[in-house]
């Protein structure tokens, strides 16, 4: 009986420890510094057709990438200068829709001064070709111009975009996932 008492308060006092810790997305990087994206200005209605025509990929107008310090009042150096190597958008559907677009990386660079910001203008989010692949696809006139599986003649997808990249010193830094809402079309909406 003692031994059953004594393994149950072992494994309360871990249960109790591991509620104890912290499950901030925050923390999941080991670098002394966090990366927010701030979206300022963008056109969430996508005329594929439009874009497949120009041949332009999808853009986000302006955005800010915010710099902040895991711990407040800690001074931060330039060893925790952040650069950005590589963005992964993901798209999700959020009309009904179960098939989304695919995932796409881009390999970038890009540096966020510690505690400080870095504007972009004109960045793309999506790369032009992938409007031609499934399920934007079938929005097209060839293939028919609704979604079959919402019947409508527009998809509305969420893009999450997630950055990582590393400090100067070289610990790793990914940004909290921001997510674009989109409406896509093939002429009017």
């Amino acid at each position: 009986m003692k031994r059953i008492t004594s393994v149950g308060v072992v494994l309360l006092a871990a249960l109790v420890l591991g509620s104890c810790g912290g499950n901030s997305t925050l923390d999941d990087t080991e670098a002394a510094v966090y990366i927010t994206v701030e979206i300022e200005e963008y056109n969430p209605d996508i005329d594929i057709c439009a874009y497949l025509f120009s041949g332009v990929d999808v853009v986000i107008e302006t955005m800010n990438v915010v710099s902040t310090g895991k711990a407040p009042g800690v001074p931060l150096g330039s060893s925790q200068d952040v650069r950005l190597l590589r963005w992964v958008i993901t798209p999700e559907r959020n009309d009904g829709g179960t098939s989304a677009s695919p995932q796409a990386i881009f390999d970038q660079g890009i540096l966020v001064p510690a505690g400080g910001a870095t504007d972009l203008e004109n960045w793309r989010v999506y790369p032009v070709e992938y409007l031609n692949e499934e399920p934007l696809a079938y929005l097209l006139p060839e293939n028919g111009g609704i979604d079959p599986e919402t019947a409508n003649r527009n998809i509305r997808q969420r893009l999450v975009l997630q950055m990582f990249g590393e400090t100067v010193s070289g610990k790793s830094v990914a940004s909290i996932p921001q997510s674009i809402q989109f409406n896509f079309f093939c002429g009017s909406p």
